[in-house]
């Protein structure tokens, strides 16, 4: 079975209109804006050592109501344009056409508080839905108390290994700023009527996503089928599971996407690579069902990946093919070369980390402190990777080939 977990071009929708136009890129199962261009004249609200003051915001949004609202300033462009960062972590756009008001007010920024949160996401999604909440994550579902509780420990799981494997001295990772909001639906069909919202025909192609504008994971329950009993125990989730592996490696992508882009290794509506951010939530996908909550270590090998990316090493790749990977994300919206980049995408993260660890780590340090929506050439992403890993593409390409051959046997 081909996994799907990709869209093309034709599934790319416009998100907003804001200083610049935003568009939402469909790319894996990760709602990404489209590049402006890096002469954009924006400039950061806030640094990253002081606190985010808090903002009141009045503006028009899409049907022209005028709404108010209480956030940080996360970019401010010349002309008047803002992103705002909602308290629950949704970044909003008004062009100076829609803002009508902007005021300081004389406190921090603070994120929702539990009880806040559970209010805005039950009257949001109704009483079909019960609102759970993690040391971490704040779980909104339609699938029941034991699926719901199952998920909470996946995520806090691979919370904690991701926060260990990556925070260093070198690579500090902080907590999230904002909440982390998991949208659960009780089976496909819901799942997808949401979703073709948001994702348009998109919505057949995935088993979840997660939205960068939002910051919200939406997922349904996998366990779900015509005609079968419901799973009530963690053995039946497994159980359940076994059937299609790569679901759950669904699961742990899009969470992996989701902490990455609030603990400091991306920042959102920034220019970060897309072999990069799909790297890193590819190299922690790989589940293991034999764990009670499919999921265990980081960087195991992945079938699917390796299987994938040792045929288009064998028949399809270029010669340029690492320094298109790192200079461009066009490759990820061609339907007809995704799978095989995000198969090299995987296959170059696993090499860099594994035997380039140190340079790695720089690299992602160097991407994470890019300011949003400000965005690199091909050029300038290609001189980027070379000042950390040096000018000779050839003989690094030649060092990761020799050595996916070696994993591969």
């Amino acid at each position: 079975m081909i996994w799907r977990d990709y869209r093309s071009d034709s599934l790319i929708r416009q998100a907003a209109a804001t200083v610049c136009t935003l568009l939402v890129v469909l790319c894996s199962c990760l709602i990404l804006p489209a590049p402006l261009s890096a002469q954009s004249s924006v400039r950061p609200s806030a640094t990253e050592e002081t606190a985010s003051p808090l903002y009141e915001f009045t503006f028009l949004d899409e049907q022209k109501q005028e709404q108010t609202l209480k956030g940080a300033l996360i970019v401010e462009a010349r002309d008047g344009g803002v992103v705002m960062q909602t308290r629950d972590g949704r970044l909003l756009t008004a062009t100076p056409e829609q803002l009508k008001a902007k005021r300081r007010l004389e406190e921090p920024f603070t994120p929702l508080g539990k009880a806040e949160l559970t209010e805005q996401l039950t009257r949001e999604f109704g009483p079909g839905f019960e609102v759970t909440q993690t040391k971490h994550f704040t779980i909104c579902s339609q699938a029941g108390k034991r699926y719901s509780q199952w998920c909470g420990y996946l995520f806090e799981r691979l919370y904690k290994v991701l926060h260990n494997y990556w925070d260093s001295k070198e690579l500090p990772l902080h907590e999230p700023e904002v909440p982390l909001i998991a949208v659960i639906f009780k089976d496909r069909a819901a799942f997808e009527a949401y979703a073709s919202q948001i994702l348009g025909e998109g919505a057949a192609g995935t088993h979840g996503f997660y939205s960068i504008q939002s910051n919200r994971m939406v997922l349904y329950d996998l366990t779900a089928a015509p005609g079968e009993r419901p799973a009530f125990t963690d053995a039946d989730i497994i159980r359940k599971l076994r059937k299609s592996p790569f679901n759950i490696a669904t699961v742990i992508h899009e969470c992996t996407h989701q902490i990455a882009f609030n603990v400091g290794l991306h920042t959102r509506f920034a220019d970060n690579p897309l072999w990069l951010t799909e790297g890193m939530a590819t190299y922690f996908e790989t589940p293991d069902l034999g764990n009670k909550t499919g999921w265990r270590t980081v960087g195991r090998p992945n079938p699917w990946r390796i299987r994938q990316f040792i045929d288009y090493a064998r028949s399809r790749r270029k010669a340029d093919s690492l320094q298109t990977l790192i200079s461009s994300d066009q490759r990820f919206q061609d339907a007809e070369t995704v799978l095989d980049t995000y198969a090299e995408s995987w296959a170059f993260s696993y090499f860099l980390i594994k035997t380039h660890r140190k340079q790695y780590e720089e690299y992602l340090r160097l991407i994470a402190a890019r300011k949003p929506l400000i965005w690199a050439t091909p050029e300038e992403r290609l001189q980027v990777f070379q000042s950390v890993f040096g000018d000779d593409l050839d003989r690094l390409n030649q060092e990761f080939l020799n050595y996916m051959r070696q994993i591969s046997r």
